[in-house]
């Protein structure tokens, strides 16, 4: 039944304990957790088949290809008829987007300078992304990609400003999240997709090797590695489902 068939998701690979390089990636598959649907995770080969020629994206059993995580949630949500939000509020959906957006649209560009540009950490990074290609290509494709991101930076802003900014920047996204979240298991008060993007985004400050700046401001809040360490407790502990 398209029901139960399995979803392949396409991402970047594996590093640094995480399932993927990409919190965007790991957001999906996170949601996938949640949601109890059966998944195969697969690590893309070559440049991305989907729409937007960008990953994460899914494959269904239909042959269709849908990318954007977002997207990717919704779509799946209505077809196979998981809705993790069903029944909050209006203001805990405000609050679900505000939260999203600092994430996606804000911290992850501080993310990103994090492993593209301090040079120890762009030295560690080039071989978790890049190290399992083949031929020369661990060699001749990172300089490309880094140009790439630090133009993209540039674009956003973040590349515009000194360390210190960035610095300052993504520690008061990490004490506005660290304050949302309180006490709380979850910031809306119960499990819904925020959570998987706020695990996603976290996991990614939190993971890496580095012993930076945002590193120590995000283990700096108790309440967000904690956070963390439940997430996958609760829902990343043992394998994927699988189809019936």
């Amino acid at each position: 039944m398209a029901e139960t068939a399995p979803i392949i998701l396409w991402q970047s690979p594996p590093c640094w304990g995480m399932p993927s390089t990409s919190p965007f990636c790991i957001k999906v598959e996170a949601w996938l957790r949640m949601a109890g649907l059966a998944y195969e995770a697969r690590v893309i080969q070559g440049l991305p088949r989907s729409p937007t020629r960008k990953i994460p994206y899914v494959e269904l059993a239909d042959g269709r290809l849908i990318a954007d995580s977002g997207v990717i949630i919704e779509t799946l949500a209505a077809e196979r008829g998981v809705d993790l939000d069903a029944g909050l509020d209006p203001r805990a959906r405000g609050l679900a987007t505000a939260i999203t957006r600092l994430l996606e649209d804000h911290l992850y560009w501080a993310i990103a300078w994090d492993r593209w540009v301090p040079p120890a950490h762009w030295a560690r990074t080039r071989v978790a992304y890049f190290g399992y290609l083949p031929g020369p290509l661990p060699w001749l494709v990172p300089p490309i990609a880094r140009r790439g991101v630090r133009k993209a930076l540039f674009g956003q802003g973040f590349g515009r400003m000194g360390e210190a900014a960035i610095v300052a920047r993504a520690e008061r996204d990490l004490a506005a999240v660290a304050a949302l979240l309180g006490d709380e298991e979850h910031p809306l008060g119960r499990p819904a997709v925020v959570d998987a993007t706020l695990y996603a985004f976290l996991v990614a400050l939190l993971r890496p090797p580095f012993d930076g700046p945002l590193q120590r401001a995000a283990a700096a809040h108790p309440n967000l590695v904690a956070y963390c360490e439940r997430f996958e407790r609760r829902w990343l502990a043992g394998p994927a489902p699988a189809a019936k």
